[in-house]
């Protein structure tokens, strides 16, 4: 009973114009105002380091030096983070370097609130027009819902504050996905490129895209890579950038907030140590698990696994927890698993929102490593999930299909 009248109230069209808009006053009140947001780092506190390096760019200095960095960002208050994007970033930063800083946290701003919007825009599109298309979702609920989950949870809200990139990135590798498998090859591939400029995130999909053999694809990722890493080439040479970028990568992972142990880490491997447990890094793991989706694919739902792949590239590689705003479309994977199935989708929803529950206020009272790495366990345990209904919705379809032709 219950659960048929949250049913019905999710298909009342005033309750879901409440939600969204609801949603909107979220992502701008807290987003973009940080009405309520922790004050500690600051508005676009990422950006600083995308703009000082256009800056450099600009100037035709090298934007991976130490020196040059503190040089040109004296009056932002850099500290010792240090630049390790890759050179592809670059069109991003010298476009955020030709305007003032005031004006530039506001474009930062605005390309992450689109990205949001094209992020939940693709995730819907995942839902209602699958590749598979009897698994088409019917109904409007997915485009009022999904939509407003995806740009006003505390995640997205966390990334928008603080100027960071992983929405751009999240938008672009589900975009690329959804197009790749529509025949849309280069601008999939322009795309992707675009996704690269965080290859912790990426380049699990980019391998799955190797093992598929799209050649064109990847043709096109390629060229646009070099394209948008023209200046820096120009800059520092066409060999030198990617040494001093694999240098500012290494010192990189010696800054606090990167080391195992670090609250702000996340990854299989940060939970074991919180445990007292050392093990090796675990990125050889994801590169075999994808592999190994990749051998089963004829077995799953393709539109599924653009979201296990990000949970492969955070669990076992290198990320941060704001970063998990890139697993939106896990929320349209389970959306369109469990839209028949209304207890499963409680479940789901109740660790959806363990998720994405800002540990800030946890981290008031819970003093301990361990227990602050919840959300390991969490996207595990999701992930396997997921994955387990993929292979039964691929078993019941081809079940049927060939029920259908014996018939």
């Amino acid at each position: 009973m219950r659960t048929s009248l949250i049913y019905r109230i999710s298909e009342n069209f005033f309750f879901r114009a409440v939600f969204l808009l609801f949603a909107c006053v979220v992502l701008v009140v807290k987003g973009i105002l940080g009405v309520g947001v922790s004050q500690s780092m600051g508005t676009n506190f990422d950006t600083k380091y995308l703009y000082v390096a256009g800056l450099a760019w600009l100037e035709g200095l090298n934007a991976y030096d130490p020196e040059v960095a503190i040089q040109l960002g004296a009056t932002l208050d850099l500290g010792n983070f240090g630049f390790s994007y890759p050179p592809q970033i670059a069109p991003l930063c010298l476009i955020l370097a030709a305007f003032p800083w005031a004006k530039t946290k506001v474009i930062m701003t605005f390309l992450n609130v689109f990205s949001a919007g094209v992020l939940g825009f693709f995730c819907v599109r995942l839902v209602k027009r699958p590749q598979v298309k009897i698994l088409k979702v019917p109904g409007s609920s997915p485009w009022w819902f999904i939509p407003a989950i995806v740009i006003s949870n505390p995640l997205t809200i966390n990334v928008m504050w603080l100027g960071q990139t992983t929405l751009i990135v999240a938008a672009a590798l589900v975009s690329s996905w959804y197009y790749a498998y529509r025949d849309r090859c280069v601008l999939s591939g322009i795309l992707i490129a675009i996704a690269s400029i965080k290859p912790q995130l990426s380049l699990l999909i980019i391998l799955w895209f190797l093992l598929e053999r799209r050649w064109r694809l990847l043709a096109v990722a390629v060229l646009t890579t070099l394209i948008f890493c023209l200046v820096p080439m120009a800059v520092s040479g066409p060999i030198d950038v990617f040494f001093y970028w694999f240098t500012s990568l290494n010192e990189y992972k010696n800054i606090f907030s990167n080391v195992l142990g670090s609250e702000a880490v996340f990854s299989i491997q940060n939970l074991m140590y919180a445990a007292g447990i050392k093990v090796p890094q675990l990125f050889l793991l994801a590169l075999i698990l994808t592999y190994l989706l990749w051998w089963y694919r004829s077995r799953l739902i393709l539109d599924d696994v653009v979201g296990i792949l990000v949970a492969i590239s955070l669990l076992f590689g290198f990320a941060h927890h704001y970063d998990l705003v890139a697993l939106a479309p896990l929320i349209a994977a389970f959306w369109r698993q469990l839209h028949k199935r209304p207890g499963a989708a409680l479940i789901a929803i109740a660790l959806f929102l363990a998720m994405v529950f800002p540990r800030a206020y946890l981290m008031t009272f819970l003093h301990n490593d361990l227990l602050l790495q919840y959300r390991v366990p969490l996207l595990l345990g999701t992930t396997i999930w997921l994955l387990i209904m993929s292979f039964k919705c691929r078993a019941e379809i081809d079940l049927g299909n060939q029920s259908s032709i014996q018939a």
